[in-house]
Order: C-alpha cells, then sequence, then structure tokens
C-alpha cells in the first residue's frame, strides 16, 4: 500500500493537493484488539515514510498518528452489541457496509482535519482548505472502500 502510494496515488496530475491517501488502510485494518502504542508507532512509521516521499516535513505523520490515537475511541463508539470477536479486522467482511462507512468516514475525517490544517492554515485560504479537505475526504473513501470490498475480503 505504501509503495503504490508513493509511486502512483502522489503522482496522480490534480488540482493541488487532492489525492487519495491510499496507505491509510494499513492503519485502518489493523486488529481491534492490537496495542495502542504499537498502532501509534506504526501509523508513525507508515506517516513517515509518506512525508520522506513527498518531502511534507511530517504532516502526513502527525496526522496518521492523530487518527490512530482516535482509533480506538471511533472502534468503540461503533461497536457492535455483541462486541468485538477475540481478534478480529476492521473490515466490510466482518461487520458490513455501513459499519464499514461510519468508520471510514470518522477515522478519514480526523486524519484529513490534521492533515490540511497542518498543510495550509491561512485564514485567508481557509475556504478552499475547506472544500479540497471534503473532496479529498470523498476520494479517499471511495478509493478505501473500493480497495477493502475487492482487495480485503475474508
Amino acid at each position: 500500500m505504501l509503495l503504490l502510494q508513493v509511486l502512483i496515488f502522489n503522482n496522480i496530475p490534480a488540482i493541488g493537493m487532492i489525492s487519495p491517501y491510499l496507505y491509510l488502510l494499513f492503519i485502518l485494518v489493523l486488529p481491534v484488539n492490537l496495542s495502542p502504542t504499537l498502532i501509534l508507532f506504526l501509523s508513525f512509521v507508515v506517516g513517515f515514510f509518506v512525508d520522506l516521499s513527498v518531502n511534507s516535513l511530517g504532516v502526513h505523520s502527525c496526522a496518521s498518528v492523530a487518527m490512530a490515537f482516535v482509533r480506538p475511541t471511533v472502534l468503540k463508539l461503533l461497536q457492535p452489541r455483541q462486541g468485538y470477536e477475540a481478534n478480529p479486522t476492521p473490515i466490510i467482511a466482518n461487520f458490513g457496509a455501513t459499519w464499514a462507512l461510519k468508520y471510514l468516514f470518522a477515522c478519514v475525517t480526523i486524519h484529513h482535519i490534521v492533515l490540511y490544517f497542518c498543510f495550509t492554515f491561512l485564514s485567508e485560504q481557509i475556504g478552499f482548505m475547506m472544500v479540497r479537505m471534503c473532496i479529498n475526504i470523498f476520494l479517499t473513501m471511495l478509493v478505501l472502500f473500493v480497495c477493502e470490498q475487492f482487495i480485503l475480503r475474508k
């Protein structure tokens, strides 16, 4: 996923910083019961490699770690009545499309808010930044949902 992000998705010609972030799927599909410290570490490492590839001074690392930090809370809020199994992977095949879309939306939105505010937090560009962020949230969710639907089957 990291190679696809660096070699393909970061090089798609688009307007400004509009690009799907496929590397988020790695963080999102980590098992629910995995140590939060390990998830934070892995998120930092993945974000760091994306930062190195696009020379972005740590914004992807920051956004990835922020998403990983909020992920347990999102999973707890979306927890099914019967709870999570012993070591489930949060994917569509295990919890359904509706659950997955809520999970993706919450996590991707957190990631993008942190990412875009780190990239361009200038008061005169706030409106344009919000439009780009919303478009990119939708595009990233679409790519992640399709990849999860067709690649990460149980």
